[in-house]
């Protein structure tokens, strides 16, 4: 990756729907070798997917939940049904395997207290492997950005 397939995943990062065109001017080449060198990060893995990123707030999701969790057996075959579990769950649109106090991190979106509480006593409760459950309600979103920075 040189300095040019930087640049190009940069601009892509910040309007995914800049064309190849757009992209050849800012850069000062030709359109040709900006699309070759887009499907090149694509093949290679650079870029995952092209999204749309939502208004969670518009959409009627504006509570956003971090649930910090400790589970009670870390066996494999446990830890990948507890996994699973965890990933089946719509609310759920964030979910890691963290070190320190807790052993995962989730992050959940809610139309409301209500919505999350019935979340929270229906369906996370319910996965038998939980031995903790910490829940921190997001009081203002200061920061949100989804470029990595290269």
């Amino acid at each position: 990756m040189d300095n040019i397939d930087q640049r190009i995943l940069e601009i892509l990062q910040t309007d995914c729907l800049k064309t190849a065109k757009e992209m050849a001017s800012e850069l000062s080449l030709t359109t040709t070798p900006i699309y070759e060198r887009i499907k090149k990060l694509e093949k290679a893995g650079y870029i995952k997917e092209y999204v749309a990123l939502l208004d969670a707030d518009l959409l009627g999701k504006s509570i956003v939940v971090f649930l910090n969790l400790t589970v009670k057996d870390h066996h494999a075959s446990k830890r990948k049904e507890f996994i699973q579990q965890m990933e089946s769950l719509d609310s759920i649109t964030e979910f890691y395997h963290i070190s320190g106090s807790y052993d995962f991190l989730a992050k959940a979106r809610c139309s409301s207290i209500k919505e999350y509480r019935d979340f929270l006593v229906n369906d996370v409760a319910s996965i038998s492997n939980i031995s903790d459950i910490e829940s921190q309600i997001v009081l203002e979103e200061l920061k949100y950005t989804t470029k990595v920075i290269i």
